[in-house]
């Protein structure tokens, strides 16, 4: 690798781990993951189709990576970027490089524990600043002066793993050969099913579980695709689930609502979308352990704050320090929530009896209920079927399928987002519990369980790889093989299909994950080393 590819591709790093260009969110579930990284390195490095293909693979380990609290069990965006550039600039095998993001994953999540450490200095700052009247300084204190620090090293760390990376790579990988080689390629594919069956602890559960094994079945017996699988199955989903008008008529009401009042009594619209703007851009600049998305908040809400209190700078003040404390949602949720709090202030400018209180058990009693229903949706529903369907074919090569995934995601995402921050802003607490009450978000999810299931049942056929090599020969000729004699004879796949569920169940059973990654790694080192799978 050239010192000029290393920088190009520690640049792209640097911004999938930001929250540039698409917000918090957007960028997350976008360049940041193997499937988009994928082609992007692979750009780089002179072979778009092979990094497709292998940040495809990788991103199967990451599906069931969820962000909660700040606490991920695996860097999706060190897997993709760093798995994917070692593997190309190293020529490495697609099961190889599985092998090899596993640990680069866990040094993500270690830098990740250390950056949400460090970032918690920057809230005094910010805490400063805001008690100043200083509002034009809280993105500073948000954004630019922990991102100039963080920059720094993760400059630093990626250039160094990219630039010296490969050539370590290549050594190793010339030293060991014969059963060390088999060994490392049978680990790369029993670990695809730690990453289904982590996705399986959040959608394998009531009728979506019989889902899953028709997709299993459907795949091995009738050859099914990704893509018919999908459109077959979430078919039968809705048409299970069912849909009926009283279902939408809490949406209905919103949208009523929304025509029949109007506001911006003291805030313009262009700000209150500039706000919520900022929001979906900053809210975890300064993730902390502190104060979670708090200064984040306060920094969405800072340009409308400015133009309610534009001639009141103690207000500013006091609008600015409540809404900096803790806080903690969904990133679409907490649009909302911005959009209410903003309403708030003006109607409390404008004379209105509305506690300091008021605000802290708004925000304390949503941002609960709308965190488990917005990462529900975003984190178990949305990215992993867009995920499940586009990994599929990317893995094939299809260079567009990372773009094509890239673009519905941020218009589905963004489009309901919008729509809630002005939900929030116009109809304000009473209207969200009532579409959160109104059971159609619990149907959609759980029509979504039965679609993630059905596809994720197909896709460990094609993806995880693990097969007896365990035979008998006599003259020659093989008199007995255990893979295709015994397991393949009563159920193709069997293994693959077993390997998932023991891992669904070992997570579902409190095991940490990073341990059952390793247990899985454990078993298939040792079973390539003797020579009893491949």
């Amino acid at each position: 690798m050239t010192v000029l590819q290393a920088i190009i591709i520690t640049i792209y790093f640097l911004f999938a781990q930001s929250t540039l260009p698409f917000g918090s969110m957007g960028t997350w579930a976008t360049i940041d993951r193997p499937l988009v990284a994928g082609l992007f390195v692979g750009c780089v490095l002179g072979d778009p189709v092979k990094g497709t293909m292998i940040g495809a693979s990788i991103n199967i380990i990451t599906l069931g990576v969820i962000s909660a609290g700040g606490a991920l069990p695996m860097d999706s965006g060190y897997c993709g970027i760093f798995g994917t550039a070692l593997a190309l600039a190293g020529g490495l095998s697609t099961n190889e490089a599985i092998t090899l993001a596993i640990p680069l994953g866990l040094l993500g999540s270690i830098m990740n524990t250390f950056t949400m450490t460090i970032q918690c200095f920057f809230v005094k700052i910010a805490d400063k600043w805001i008690a100043e009247g200083k509002s034009k300084l809280v993105l500073v204190a948000d954004f630019f002066l922990p991102y100039s620090i963080k920059t720094i090293y993760r400059a630093a760390m990626s250039f160094v793993i990219l630039y010296y990376g490969p050539a370590a790579i290549e050594k190793v990988v010339a030293m060991l050969d014969g059963p060390i080689v088999n060994a490392l390629n049978v680990m790369g594919g029993m670990i695809a099913a730690v990453g289904l069956g982590m996705l399986l602890t959040s959608i394998f559960k009531g009728k979506a579980k019989y889902f899953f094994f028709l997709g299993f079945l459907a795949a091995t017996f009738l050859g099914l695709a990704t893509i018919p699988t999908a459109l077959i199955f979430g078919i039968v989903a809705i048409m299970l689930v069912g849909f009926g008008e009283e279902d939408f008529e809490a949406f209905k009401g919103a949208a009523d609502e929304n025509a029949s009042q109007h506001q911006f009594k003291l805030v313009k619209k262009s700000t209150i979308v500039k706000s919520w703007v900022r929001w979906q851009i900053f809210c975890e600049t300064l993730y902390n352990y502190e104060r979670m998305q708090g200064i984040g908040f306060c920094t969405g809400m800072v340009p409308a704050l400015e133009e309610i209190y534009k001639d009141d700078k103690e207000g500013l003040i006091e609008s600015m320090k409540r809404h900096s404390m803790f806080f903690n949602t969904d990133h679409d949720f907490g649009g909302m929530i911005l959009g209410m709090c903003i309403a708030m202030e003006e109607q409390k400018k404008l004379g209105e009896d509305i506690p300091e209180e008021a605000f802290v058990s708004l925000k304390s009693s949503l941002m609960g209920p709308c965190a488990g229903v917005g990462d529900t949706l975003s984190q178990v529903v949305l990215i992993p079927i867009l995920a499940i369907i586009f990994t599929n074919l990317a893995a094939q090569g299809a260079t567009w399928a990372p773009i094509a995934y890239t673009i519905i995601f941020l218009a589905i995402f963004y489009g309901v987002g919008y729509w809630m921050l002005w939900v929030g802003y116009k109809n304000g607490g009473e209207t969200i519990f009532k579409i959160m009450e109104s059971g159609l978000l619990d149907k959609v999810i759980l029509a979504a369980n039965m679609l993630g299931c059905a596809v994720t049942g197909q896709l460990l056929c094609n993806y995880i790889s693990f097969n007896w090599t365990v035979s008998i020969v006599q003259d020659g000729f093989t008199v007995f093989d255990l893979q295709s004699g015994v397991f393949d004879a009563i159920l193709p796949n069997a293994m693959k299909l077993l390997l998932t569920l023991g891992v669904y169940w070992a997570i579902k059973k409190g095991k940490n994950a990073m341990h059952v990654t390793l247990g899985v790694m454990a078993i298939g080192l040792v079973l390539g080393l003797l020579g009893l799978a491949g």
